[in-house]
């Protein structure tokens, strides 16, 4: 039996010599481990997994480890230890002057009492990780195998997928063996004594009285009292190791909880008063005297001494290393991709379509009796047909199957009955995937408009005709008309026709009001293709135009004045909107509300005044658009006027004077360029054009000579872009 006082550690390993043997050892594994098993491979895998997307509860997937965890001695450890010690014997044995051999050295196989193990994996039992299933306890045999299942969260599988294949460890264990060993020379005693004490006395004193009232005076008083105490003394004889001692105790400790749990020390009842007082009135006693104790004890006593049996846990704990840094039997590290697999869930073998069915119609209120939906899948080997009867809105029709060839293509077609009519409608075969069908008012030959009040005043207007046409020629029907009233009596009205047919096309409306002055307004026919038709307020289009100003609002044009007017003579509807365009507000909006938003004209006038006083008129113009461009379109014309070729030693200064006139559009600029000796070679002139076939202009020079005479020349009309002045001139 193992005796483990005196360890000691080789390959960083703690080894225990047996009791008796001397040539038997005990070597205790430093930490746990991924389990190898006979061929060399982790016993581990790791499964990542995804469901279908259309999972109710949303899940998106998980992941498993699933892995085997050992205390055991790596063999190549094993056998260096093993070489050590022999190596130590057969020189002890030498020392000894004894005949060789000396004995083989043994590694004994430890035997345990009893053991468990816990797994903890990231979060557990938190975000990622949702629950470790293993046994709870190791095998006490052999390599002492615990295996673990974890369940993961999808996101606790990405994060355990990636912290697996880095350096270190993730997965930690704990195990708890308790093995039996030898006492070494130390003494520990246990002791334990608890004791429960009832003293009851009670006294009744009865005097009795002829002229008066008997006295009674009874005496009551009661003790009880507990006891409880024990303890671990520990003589530790020549051991000095600390550790040893403290275990020592700590067993000794356990073994005094576990000896105090046995032993049950009752109660003690207590004593009923009223029996002494039953006595007196139904036996007439007049003085009772009770007395009584009561004790009990237990106890116990039990001293340990060196070679007794004693339990030890040596706690084996630790974190396990990532297979990817462990080595294979071919010196290389395990490869993360052998150990673990990626599923996807979505099996086309499962895969189902599942199509709910309903009607969005009002069976009450409609012409309707019944619908029944035919649907059809047939794909592969997947043949499968349902009929759905739905009489209320509320029915649901349900269709499942499983589908082939990755298709959720199916089938259907329906067939409308009508309440008291032979005729109905069946419709063609339609093909569809959508997981949801529905059978609208629409599809099935019922023409449905609910017109409403939209926000119509009827204080202003007295009633309002609404005109309603439908048709499909194409489809065999002809035109359908209908006409109801709406006043503040009848906000409301129901068009319903059957026509036994879908509604292909948009229906067609138009609406005639009569206001309360007198006045009639009627706007455009319009289309409507929802059920919902609401009747607004004859003005409750708009019209806008954009009125915009451009040209030369710094030096040239000072305001635009523009007068708007909008025309609508089918219905006796004018509009008229002034606005002043300038600098700081060169465009405006005009919002205006209309009967109709085709209907109508719009006209402008304008004068646009310039800032040297001059007006222009622009006459009134009907708006061919909504956006109105008014101003003064002018262009500009830039002449370079170059004087390189003139000596400036022989002339002090060149005056040019630039002219150039449009009487047609009102147009007269000039100016003078002035050159010297030292000033810029290059001076520029422009000037505005409105016409792009007449931008020439005159130019003429005077040239003030070094000798205080002056030569001209004269004025000169060219359209060259670029002037170079003459030497001299002539």
């Amino acid at each position: 039996m193992l005796m483990w006082d005196k360890p000691e550690v080789l390959e960083g390993l703690t080894i225990y010599r047996d009791h008796a043997d001397r040539s038997t050892y005990y070597v205790i594994p430093s930490q746990p481990r991924f389990r190898i098993d006979d061929n060399g491979q982790p016993v581990f895998k790791f499964i990542k997994y995804r469901f279908p997307i259309d999972r109710q509860d949303g899940k998106k997937g998980g992941g498993f480890l699933i892995a085997d965890v050992e205390f055991v001695v790596p063999e190549d450890k094993l056998t260096k230890i093993q070489s050590v010690l022999q190596e130590r014997q057969d020189q002890d044995w030498r020392n000894r002057g004894l005949q060789p051999p000396a004995p083989q050295v043994k590694i004994g196989q430890m035997s345990f009492l009893r053991g468990s193990a816990s797994i903890t994996v990231l979060d557990s039992a938190g975000t990622f990780v949702e629950k470790i299933t293993s046994p709870g306890a190791p095998s006490l045999y052999g390599k002492m195998i615990t295996p673990f299942t974890v369940e993961l969260s999808a996101e606790g599988a990405t994060l355990l997928e990636s912290a697996l294949q880095d350096k270190g460890g993730v997965v930690q264990v704990a195990y708890d063996l308790w093995m039996p060993v030898r006492l070494p020379p130390i003494t520990a005693t246990v002791w334990f004594r608890a004791e429960k004490f009832m003293e009851f006395h009670q006294a009744i004193d009865v005097e009795e009285n002829f002229w008066s009232e008997d006295s009674y005076r009874e005496t009551l008083t009661e003790k009880m009292t507990e006891t409880n105490s024990g303890g671990v003394n520990v003589d530790p004889g020549g051991v000095t190791d600390p550790k040893v001692i403290s275990s020592v105790r700590e067993w000794a400790w356990k073994n005094l909880e576990d000896g105090v749990a046995k032993m049950i020390l009752g109660d003690i009842p207590p004593v009923d008063p009223n029996a002494a007082s039953t006595w007196y009135k139904e036996h007439d006693l007049e003085n009772i005297n009770i007395d009584k104790v009561v004790s009990k004890v237990v106890s116990f006593r039990r001293t340990y001494k060196e070679g007794a049996i004693m339990e030890w846990n040596p706690s084996p704990r630790g974190t396990l290393p990532n297979i990817t840094s462990m080595i294979g039997k071919d010196g290389k590290p395990f490869k993360w991709a052998d150990f673990s697999r990626v599923v996807d869930l979505n099996d086309p073998f499962f895969k189902q379509l599942n199509v709910t069915t309903r009607a969005n119609a009002d069976f009450g209120k409609l012409p309707l009796d019944s619908i029944e939906v035919k649907i059809e899948y047939k794909q592969g080997a997947e043949h499968s047909v349902k009929e759905v009867l739905l009489k209320t809105p509320d029915e649901v029709g349900k269709f499942s199957t499983y589908i082939a060839n990755d298709s959720y293509k199916y089938k259907y077609s329906y067939q409308v009955n009508y309440k008291n009519a032979s005729e109905r409608y069946q419709s063609p075969v339609i093909e569809s995937d959508e997981e949801h069908l529905t059978i609208n008012v629409g599809d099935t030959g019922i023409l449905l408009v609910d017109i409403a009040q939209g926000d119509l005043n009827f204080n202003q207007v007295q009633e309002a005709l609404v005109t309603l046409q439908y048709s499909d020629e194409d489809n065999g029907i002809r035109p359908i008309e209908q006409v109801f009233k709406l006043d503040k009596d009848h906000i409301d009205h129901r068009w319903v026709q059957v026509i036994f047919q879908p509604r292909r096309n948009p229906y067609r409306y138009r609406v005639k009001y009569y206001m309360s002055d007198g006045k009639e307004f009627m706007n455009d026919w319009q289309t409507g293709g929802s059920s919902k038709l609401f009747i607004d307020d004859p003005f409750s289009a708009s019209k806008t135009v954009n009125v915009r100003g451009f040209g030369d609002f710094d030096t040239r044009i000072d305001t635009i004045f523009v007068d708007l007017k909008y025309r609508d003579d089918a219905n006796a509807y004018t509009q008229t909107h002034s606005v002043a365009l300038t600098k700081e507000s060169s465009f405006e909006d005009w919002t205006f509300p209309v009967v109709s938003e085709t209907a109508g004209m719009v006209t402008y006038s304008a004068n646009i005044r310039f800032k040297d006083g001059t007006v222009q008129q622009v006459p009134e113009t009907a708006a061919d658009q909504n956006t109105i461009m008014l101003g003064d379109a002018v262009l500009y014309q830039e002449i370079e006027v170059m004087p390189d070729l003139v000596d400036f030693e022989a002339v002090k200064l060149i005056k040019v004077t630039m002219h150039y006139a449009d009487e047609a559009n009102g147009i007269d600029e000039s100016g003078d360029l002035v050159f010297k000796k030292g000033a810029a070679n290059t001076l520029r002139w422009s000037f505005p054009y409105k016409d792009k076939t007449k931008r020439s202009y005159d130019w003429s020079a005077s040239y003030f000579l070094a000798d205080g005479s002056v030569k001209k020349i004269a004025a000169t009309t060219t359209s060259e872009k670029t002037l170079v002045l003459p030497e001299m001139p002539a």
